[in-house]
Order: C-alpha cells, then structure tokens, then sequence
C-alpha cells in the first residue's frame, strides 16, 4: 500500500463502534501504522416546532471541548499497548464528510469503522456513515458489521 502508515478509526464511542476497534488495533499492528481515533462532533441545529423562546444549546466548539476530554480517557481506556503512540482528533461537521478528509489529509493507509447494518426505513432514516464513506474514501475500507 501507498499510504502514510495511518490507519483511522473513527468512533462515537458506541458499544457499536468498539466492534471495529480490535481489527483496528490489528491492522495497525500488521501494517506498522500508527492508530488514528477521531470523533466527529456536528454542529448543533435548532428545530423549532413551538415558540418556546430561546433555548441556550452549545455550540460546536463547546461540545469539541468536551469531546476532547471523552476522546482521551477513551484512549486511555481503549487504546493502550500498541506499537506506535495513537493519535486522537476531535472534528467537527459531518462524519462522512469529516472521516474521508482527514483520511485524505493524512494519507491515511486504511479506514476501519463499524457500520449497524441497517435496512429499510432505520437506513433511511438515519443513513449510513459508513456507506458513505465506502463511497467516497481513496484509500480501503474495512468495514465491521454489528450484529
């Protein structure tokens, strides 16, 4: 493989999401690529069905903040013991969009995620990350199916 001995693992720390991380951790290994977590915050919206006045909500830059926190102790947690020190990142928009670029900016060997596995209405109605990332990524996918 051409790539910059990366592999990205995005996560939102999802028992879901974990499904994907010891192949994760495997492929780094084999590859002697360093580990890339990211977590993907999106930016907050605003749905107004009643006039209920203002509704103080975070912005995106608050809840990166936070996220940064839960990305290190799920570092801590998850993601010891391996060969090269990870790398963990907090972006933010929207997590296909998000994954694929800095795949893209790193010159990321691989990506591995979890996907649900979703049909019918569910796909349709929360859509699929990992579909589009399948779709839109230059480098291999690897992508783990929960059950």
């Amino acid at each position: 493989m051409a790539g910059n001995g990366a592999i990205v693992f995005p996560t939102d720390f999802s028992e879901e999401s974990l499904a994907a991380l010891p192949l994760a951790k495997r492929m780094a290994a084999v590859m002697d690529a360093q580990l890339h977590c990211v977590y993907i915050v999106e930016e907050p919206h605003i749905y107004a069905t009643l006039d209920m006045g203002p509704v103080p909500i975070p912005t995106a830059k608050e809840l990166a903040t936070t996220a940064r926190e839960r990305l290190e102790r799920f570092a801590a947690e998850h993601l010891v013991g391996l060969d090269k020190p990870p790398v963990t990142k907090v972006l933010i928009g929207r997590p296909a969009e998000e994954i694929v670029d800095y795949a893209r900016s790193i010159g990321a060997d691989m990506i591995v995620m979890s996907t649900h596995g979703y049909s019918g209405v569910k796909h349709m109605i929360l859509g699929s990350t990992t579909e589009a990332v399948l779709r839109h990524a230059e480098c291999p996918v690897l992508s783990v199916r929960v059950k």
